[in-house]
């Protein structure tokens, strides 16, 4: 499992980050999930502690993807508007407790240059490569990219990574929102990335896997009204996705689902199981946008990230995480 090791050792890893600046963000401890105070299963997922996090600093918000250190102690998000956000995570025992050495850094463009604009920045998917690599992916002005983290740090800049031109076909704000790569069969290698809701003749969600010589575009089944906002790849090649359901509806909703990669057929609708759904205030759920995946105490973890659209008087940047059992 390739996950964000290079974060394991702690900041020395990330140190010609020189434009990272420290920021100050106060994570509130969340007593539970769900409304019953009690209740620690959900489905495949224990609950393990969530954090809700706030700043006064007007540049804090909008995480809107996730990557996690191989141990769960180390995590870097990307912002909406352009910005990387990174931490260290405390735990009380098994159990998510605190936020340290929070930082935020501009995303640099090709040319070393951060974001003009929103529109520019609108980083909305992270995914690790290993070795030091990010993959991101941005929405407004779609296109996929690589960030060398590992040899420039938080000064790396974007490298681009040709991808399927369907990706920019979507309508408006619902265009590219979870990226990845495979690490094991039958899709080694090959990249991956599904639109938040970049629709089909039938209502469902596109999607592509693709390398240098080939591309398999399908279809991802849609939810009720949740829209895909992020995934994580499993080591046995199966695939979870985040959706959310927001603004259509005055309760926003989560749900988590899971595919294989062996059901990706070109041409094909791949159907995933439904793992959780739930909204709000039956569970502590706002804009559900950045999962990641790592591994603490033996269990395989899943990190959920909220992105607050820096609304601070009505939304919520919140970090949960939970124990997941196949």
């Amino acid at each position: 499992m390739k996950l964000f090791s290079f974060l394991i050792a702690g900041h020395v890893a990330l140190a010609p980050a020189a434009a990272a600046d420290p920021i100050a963000v106060t994570a509130a401890p969340m007593s539970s999930f769900g409304a019953v105070a009690d209740q620690k299963s959900f489905g495949p997922f224990e609950w393990r502690g969530g954090l809700e996090l706030t700043s006064s600093d007007e540049k804090f918000g909008g995480l809107s993807g996730l990557v996690m250190s191989a141990d769960c102690g180390g995590l870097l998000a990307v912002s909406d508007a352009g910005r990387w956000f990174r931490g260290r995570l405390a735990y009380d025992g098994a159990t998510l407790a605190g936020l340290v050495d929070a930082k935020l850094a501009p995303m640099l463009d090709d040319k070393g240059r951060p974001p003009r604009n929103k529109p520019r920045g609108d980083a909305e998917a992270v995914a690790d490569l290993g070795g030091g690599k990010l993959l991101v992916g941005f929405e407004s002005r779609p296109r996929i990219g690589i960030y060398d983290i590992g040899k420039s740090g938080l000064d790396a800049t974007f490298q681009p990574v040709k991808s399927p031109k369907e990706i920019k076909t979507s309508p408006g704000n619902e265009e590219l929102e979870s990226v990845g790569r495979f690490a094991a069969e039958p899709f080694k290698g090959d990249f991956i990335a599904i639109s938040e809701f970049n629709a089909d003749a039938q209502g469902n969600i596109r999607a592509w896997v693709w390398n240098a010589k080939r591309t398999v575009a399908f279809s991802v089944q849609r939810h009720e009204d949740y829209k895909i906002t992020d995934l994580a790849l499993l080591p046995d090649g199966g695939v979870l996705i985040l959706e959310r359901s927001f603004g259509a509806s005055l309760l926003p909703g989560m749900a988590i689902r899971r595919f294989e990669a062996a059901a990706i057929k070109k041409g094909g609708t791949v159907e995933p199981q439904l793992l959780f759904a739930g909204r709000a205030p039956l569970f502590a759920i706002d804009n559900m946008e950045g999962i990641a995946l790592c591994t603490r105490d033996g269990e395989t973890r899943i990190t959920i990230v909220s992105d607050n659209n820096f609304n601070t008087s009505l939304q919520r940047t919140l970090l949960l995480q939970f124990a997941y059992t196949p």
